[in-house]
């Protein structure tokens, strides 16, 4: 029975990365839309299709790991009637945990430090996989995560 519900907790835990990385997926190809509607005379439109894909693969190596190292600890150590469940909390929380996670492989805030100051849409982007992610696991702690 036990067994059960750490499977329950780590496929709650799945379900909210895979709604994290899909946000960014869309905010990746929003930006790609808008930048092909800046340069009318250089539209690709494959460029909305490879774009999301590269993306998606590069933001892997770094939503994996902190999934393994901090999500799913978090998921199952912290107990269903914490304070961090609430989803205000939990969102703002994993927002600031992106940005942090991009500020360290970065090496800094943009325009601070040598940090192009175009590098912007990363820190926005791991904002909201982190933001997002955590909101899902928050408001759908009661299907995955047992009451303690």
């Amino acid at each position: 029975m036990v067994t059960r519900g750490i499977a329950k907790q780590l496929a709650g835990a799945a379900v909210a990365v895979v709604v994290g990385w899909l946000a960014a997926l869309v905010f990746i190809e929003l930006l790609t839309a808008l930048e092909l509607l800046q340069q009318p005379h250089y539209i690709v439109p494959e460029a909305l299709l490879v774009t999301p894909i590269e993306f998606g693969l590069y933001m892997s190596f770094f939503i994996v790991p902190v999934w393994v190292l901090v999500l799913v600890p978090l998921y199952l150590f912290v107990p269903a009637g914490s304070v961090l469940w609430r989803w205000p909390v939990c969102t703002l929380c994993g927002g600031v945990a992106g940005v942090f996670v991009m500020a360290l492989w970065v090496g800094g805030l943009p325009g601070v430090r040598g940090v192009a100051s175009e590098a912007w849409y990363l820190y926005v982007m791991a904002a909201i996989v982190g933001g997002v992610t955590c909101m899902t696991a928050a408001l759908m702690k009661r299907r995955f995560k047992q009451a303690i």
